[in-house]
């Protein structure tokens, strides 16, 4: 089956998704996240995507990134994901690949639907069975959402599906952590499990007439695209 077209468009949003090679485990020590999270604070500082949500896995991980400009959200995960496997085989004297060879990225629509993807981030680990209550996971997006003060890595106050949610801050919280307590209709689940496959995108019907002008057009034959460079 061919690859699904990556559709590359300034101020879309992505359901990122990459998983360790042979799905491996590939976070061994806290250090490890710790170190992913700081590549990935260096790259959003550098070509200033925002991040609304993730979730960091043992052994994948789960990103809902906006781009702009000044990098797609291919070099946005090249330069992550080279840095960080640079650093794992540095760490554990390893070569090899240390992700698996492609991630997935299906285009999430900026309403419910965003909404719905932040929830199943952020209770991967409750599905997992990892923790008993969102709150005790340490390694995602939850309790930086429903704290007080702003994170210099997620950009909450960017995202209007969660500044929707009240007229203040406070409000914002409580609606928003009512929301993560609740589970997610079947529906959109198989439907967000569908798009993780590179089948689909999780989009509203009025959002996917908007992306009909988004559409990559076909390219005229000519010399290959430079290969994208990290510092």
């Amino acid at each position: 089956m061919a690859r699904p077209i990556r559709i590359h468009h300034p101020g879309l949003i992505y359901h990122v998704i990459n998983r360790g090679n042979n799905r491996q485990a590939i976070f061994l020590e806290e250090e490890d996240y710790e170190k992913y999270l700081g590549i990935i604070y260096r790259y959003k500082k550098k070509y200033g995507f925002k991040l609304y949500s993730y979730c960091l896995m043992n052994n994948h991980i789960h990103l809902l990134i906006q781009v702009n400009n000044k990098a797609t959200i291919s070099k946005i995960m090249q330069c992550i994901t080279v840095a960080h496997t640079r650093h794992y085989h540095f760490k554990y004297e390893t070569g090899g690949h240390v992700w698996q060879g492609r991630f997935s990225s299906p285009i999430v629509s900026d309403d419910v639907y965003m909404l719905r993807v932040m929830q199943y981030i952020e209770q991967n680990p409750l599905r997992a069975k990892i923790v008993r209550e969102i709150g005790a996971y340490k390694w995602s997006s939850y309790k930086l959402q429903v704290r007080r003060k702003d994170s210099k890595l997620i950009d909450r106050k960017d995202n209007h599906v969660f500044t929707d949610l009240g007229q203040n801050v406070e409000e914002q919280i409580r609606i928003y952590k009512q929301a993560m307590k609740e589970g997610i209709e079947q529906w959109s689940v198989t439907q967000i499990k569908k798009s993780m496959k590179g089948n689909t995108h999780f989009i509203s019907e009025k959002f996917q007439k908007k992306m009909q002008d988004m559409l990559p057009q076909k390219k005229k034959v000519g010399r290959p695209r430079k290969q994208l460079i990290c510092k």
